[in-house]
């Protein structure tokens, strides 16, 4: 006959192994729910010199957005080609753009995308290769101000990428 205290051991044990068991999976919760500060996603105005990227927030408001084109008494006349930019505040916002900053634009010049027939998407994370781009693409010589909104994502004031919409640009 066992007694019984020979099998509480065994009954610590399991307890203390599902124990350990939750701090371990707690310890890999708690960092999910820290502090980190999350990726932004902004539209704007923006002008780009050195390693900065400056930026005049707007509202791009696209025609299906009954609710906020009522909200603003928007008409067809403010939306000739389907969106409107919003922009009440004109305040500046400063970013640092990084080796790692991702652009993404439509290369209808071909600089870099070599199949005419494609959609001519193209991503780098080289600036001079995006500058290139603005350079062909304004009329004017680039400065570093795009004159159409672009769309950042910026993650704890560095800009993590650059997009320019092809509707946009137009």
């Amino acid at each position: 006959m066992r007694r019984r205290d020979s099998l509480l051991p065994g009954r610590v044990e399991k307890g203390y192994g599902l124990l350990i068991l939750s701090i371990l999976l707690l310890g890999l919760v708690l960092p999910a729910c820290s502090d980190e500060p999350e990726t932004e996603e902004v539209a704007g105005y923006v002008n780009m010199e050195d390693s900065k990227l400056h930026l005049d927030e707007v509202e791009v408001i696209m025609a299906e957005d009954e609710d906020r084109v009522a909200e603003l008494d928007l008409e067809d006349r403010d939306m000739p080609n389907g969106y409107y930019i919003h922009n009440p505040d004109t305040e500046i916002t400063s970013y640092e753009l990084t080796n790692e900053t991702e652009f993404t634009f439509t290369d209808y010049h071909l600089l870099f995308v070599h199949d005419p027939d494609s959609d001519r998407l193209y991503t780098t994370h080289n600036k001079e290769e995006y500058f290139a781009h603005l350079q062909e693409s304004i009329d004017s010589p680039f400065t570093g101000e795009v004159p159409y909104p672009l769309f950042i994502e910026v993650k704890d004031d560095r800009v993590i990428s650059v997009t320019e919409k092809l509707l946009f640009t137009q």
